[in-house]
C-alpha cells in the first residue's frame, strides 16, 4: 500500500465516490477524484476487490469500477443495528451470497466476528424461526434459510489460528439447538479457540458415556497446558444431570482444569457445573474470563 493514507479512509472515500455512479468509474477517473496517483490506487482496489467492496469490469482497454451490490460504509460499533437489518432482508430475499460478502466487508470495516454472530445471526435466526411458526414461510424455505445462517456462521468462525491453551468441546442433548451450538463454536473459533463441536449426543448416553468421553478428551486434548471446557446445550435436565456425572467421574482421572457449562434452562440451577445459563454472550464471556485466569 502507498505511504502517507489511511485505509479506512480511503476506503470510505472510495465508497462515496462510487455510490454516487451509476455506471462506475475508470482507475484513472477515480485516481483524479481520489488525489491519488492511478498505481497507488490501483494497490488499494486490488486489495478492496479481494474483500468484496468493489469489482471491476473489462470494458475494452478500460477497467471499469463499481461498488458490490449489498456493500456500505458501515462504522463500528455504531453500525451493528443497521447490519442486522440488512443482513435479514438479504436472507428472506434469497440472497445468500450478498448476505454472506455483507459479514465479510463488516468485518473488514472493524466489526468483530462475535458481536456479528450475537447481534446479526442470532436475531436473524430467531426472526425466520418465528416466520416459520407464524406459516409465513414453509419448511423447506426455513431449512433453505438455515443453511445460509449456517454458511455465515462458518465464514465468520474461519480462523487459521489456534491458541493450544484455549480448548472447548460443545455437544447438544437434542438436536433443536444446532444453530446455537454453532454460533458459540463459531464465536469461539473467531478468539483462536481450539473447538470440537459434537452435535447431537443423545444418542450415545449410555452407560459407557464417561469413557466415552475420556476417551474423546485424550484424542483430542490429551491434558495439553491450558484449559478445556465443555458447553453442552439442551433444555432436559436428567441429561444434564446425566454429563455432569460423567464428567465428575473424569475428574477423578484426569487433570483438574476442565470445565463443564451447560447453555439452556436449568431453573437457574447449576446440576454440577460451573456455569448455566440461556444467555450465549455471557457463557462466551465466561469462556474467556477462565482462560484469563488460569
Amino acid at each position: 500500500m502507498g505511504r502517507g493514507y489511511d485505509t479506512d479512509e480511503v476506503r470510505r472515500r472510495l465508497i462515496r465516490i462510487l455510490s454516487e455512479s451509476e455506471a462506475g468509474m475508470s482507475g484513472v477517473e477515480l485516481a483524479s477524484k481520489m488525489g491519488m496517483s492511478r498505481i497507488t490506487l490501483s494497490r488499494y482496489l486490488t486489495s478492496f476487490e479481494q474483500h468484496g467492496v468493489v469489482y471491476g469490469k473489462r470494458m475494452g482497454n478500460v477497467t471499469v469500477w463499481n461498488m458490490k451490490r449489498g456493500f456500505d460504509d458501515y462504522l463500528f460499533p455504531q453500525d451493528y443495528f443497521k447490519v442486522e437489518s440488512a443482513y435479514l432482508d438479504m436472507i428472506t430475499a434469497g440472497r445468500a451470497e450478498d448476505a454472506i460478502r455483507l459479514l465479510e466487508n463488516c468485518v473488514y470495516s472493524g466489526a468483530t466476528p462475535t458481536r456479528l454472530i450475537l447481534e446479526t445471526i442470532m436475531p436473524a435466526f430467531e426472526s425466520i424461526n418465528h416466520m416459520y411458526e407464524t406459516q409465513k414461510i414453509g419448511g423447506l424455505e426455513l431449512m433453505l434459510l438455515q443453511d445460509t445462517l449456517k454458511r455465515s456462521l462458518h465464514t465468520l468462525g474461519d480462523s487459521s489460528d489456534v491458541d493450544k491453551t484455549k480448548n472447548c468441546i460443545l455437544m447438544n442433548t437434542e438436536p433443536t439447538d444446532d444453530i446455537l451450538s454453532q454460533s458459540v463454536a463459531a464465536s469461539l473459533r473467531s478468539d483462536a479457540w481450539n473447538v470440537n463441536n459434537m452435535g447431537d449426543v443423545s444418542g450415545v448416553m449410555d452407560v459407557f458415556f464417561d469413557l466415552e468421553l475420556q476417551k474423546l478428551l485424550g484424542r483430542v486434548w490429551r491434558g495439553t497446558p491450558g484449559v478445556m471446557i465443555l458447553i453442552v446445550f439442551g433444555g432436559n435436565l436428567g441429561a444434564f444431570r446425566f454429563i455432569s456425572s460423567a464428567v465428575s467421574t473424569i475428574h477423578k482421572k484426569m487433570p483438574k482444569n476442565i470445565r463443564l457449562a451447560f447453555c439452556g434452562d436449568t431453573g437457574k440451577k447449576l446440576l454440577g457445573s460451573e456455569m448455566a445459563t440461556t444467555d450465549v454472550s455471557k457463557l462466551i464471556q465466561w469462556c474467556n474470563t477462565i482462560h484469563q485466569n488460569i
